[in-house]
Parts: structure tokens; sequence; C-alpha cells
């Protein structure tokens, strides 16, 4: 069947073909990404969220500066 006037030019099932293979795609992403970059969960203390405010950074910023002091360098 060929494409005519007033027809949709997508179907329904190439949108559902188009759907699947848009999920698969953003998961195969999502995995890529994940494998990237290390994830760690953290949640602080009272005590450290007193110590993170007072340094006036983020949560990167201060797990940054406590990798790099034990490794024996001198975070900024």
């Amino acid at each position: 069947m060929s494409w005519e006037p007033g027809q949709a030019v997508l179907s329904a099932s190439d949108y559902a073909e188009w759907q699947a293979w848009r999920k698969a795609r953003k998961l195969e992403q999502q995995r890529d990404r994940r494998a990237m970059y290390a994830r760690i969960d953290y949640y602080p203390s009272d005590e450290a969220l007193r110590v993170i405010g007072a340094r006036r950074g983020d949560y990167s910023s201060v797990i940054d500066a406590l990798v790099l002091d034990s490794a024996g360098e001198v975070p900024e």
C-alpha cells in the first residue's frame, strides 16, 4: 500500500516500533553512562552537613577534597 494524501505519514505500528527502539537506545545510553562514571550514594549526618555548609561547597567538592586529601594531594 502506498501513501495517499490525507493518510498519516507514520502508522501506529511505525510509531510503536520507534518507541521500542527509543526505549532500548535510552537504556543502552544509561548503561554506558553508569559504566563510565562511578556512583557513590552518600547520606551525610547532621554534623557532616554543618561541615559541608561551613565549607561553602557542594557534596562533590567536599568528597573531592576528602579523596585528594587521602591520596596525599592538597585540595583547593
